[in-house]
């Protein structure tokens, strides 16, 4: 599954976006649309679950037996705002793609989520002819409640023929950046009804978290300000702690990789022409052809 998202999502990033962001213009509308504006999102997430573990169960007292521990993730939910900044320069060209750059746009925000799971474990204790004797069951879960900071680079990749003003109205939002949670209010860390018979030894994330992300989202433009962005974002590599380049999160005796699915909105500050000129987007240009003595 993890190497099925990875291929998903990774192969996008080694394409340049088409075109620049472009806003539009006094002579076109009533308001002039800036390079920056609030951006909010929210939506859910969900611990993808290493594979179950089992194992030969021995202690120094001569029992013998078999155990199972079966992890499964849960759904939480997410919610970030924050702020975009489209930047004024065109970038870092590509001659090979004309007027393609490599960083269209960065956001960044606050935010707080829930990462939840559980794990379940079975032991059967067998006799020396490998009849089963007695049998235990435990199950644990949590839910982790981070608080957060996240900064991501992004590149745009337009297409489609529509367009709104001078841009294009359809793209693909593809990005790389990096999250810094805490874990605000830690989950259980300890099964069921005392359960106590762990045949592996449970380990548990720190609070603080860093990670190296990837989204991927497909953008449309609702009007000049407003961009509607559904995608889904993950981790790549767990830089705190380090866990071997990969994302996932170690709770009891497992791990997990948490992956959201989000809904995210763009919206653009506004502000009126200089002159100071309203009403029809004919009479600005009368103003402005009368005050050039024309």
């Amino acid at each position: 599954m993890r190497k099925f998202f990875c291929l998903l999502f990774l192969v996008p990033t080694f394409v340049f976006s088409q075109g620049a962001f472009k806003k539009g213009t006094k002579g076109n509308d009533y308001i002039i649309v800036t390079n920056d504006g609030i951006m909010f999102a929210a939506g859910a997430t969900y611990m993808i679950p290493s594979k179950p573990v089992s194992g030969i169960l021995t202690d120094n007292g001569g029992a013998r037996g078999t155990y199972e521990i079966t992890p499964k993730g849960q759904l939480g939910f997410f919610a970030e705002v924050g702020f975009a900044h489209f930047p004024k320069w065109k970038g870092i060209p590509i001659k090979p793609l004309k007027k393609s750059r490599i960083m269209d746009y960065v956001d960044w925000g606050l935010g707080f989520r829930q990462l939840s799971g559980n794990e379940a474990t079975h032991v059967d204790i067998k006799n020396a002819v490998g009849d089963i004797i007695q049998s235990f069951d435990g199950k644990g879960s949590y839910t982790n409640n981070y608080v957060y900071g996240r900064i991501s680079a992004h590149t745009l990749i337009y297409y489609g023929k529509k367009k709104i003003d001078k841009a294009r109205k359809h793209f693909i939002d593809q990005s790389l950046g990096f999250n810094f949670d805490y874990n605000l209010f830690k989950g259980n860390e300890t099964y069921d009804d005392n359960y106590n018979l762990h045949p592996v030894a449970l380990k548990f994330q720190k609070p603080f978290m860093a990670q190296f992300h990837y989204s991927l989202g497909i953008g449309i433009r609702l009007n000049r300000a407003w961009m509607m962005i559904p995608g889904a974002q993950i981790p790549l590599v767990g830089i705190y702690q380090w866990n071997g380049f990969n994302a996932k999160v170690n709770w009891f005796a497992s791990q997990y990789w948490p992956v959201q699915a989000q809904l995210k909105f763009i919206k653009l500050f506004e502000r009126p022409p200089k002159c100071g000129v309203y009403g029809d987007p004919k009479d600005s240009e009368l103003d402005k052809q009368f005050r050039l003595g024309n």
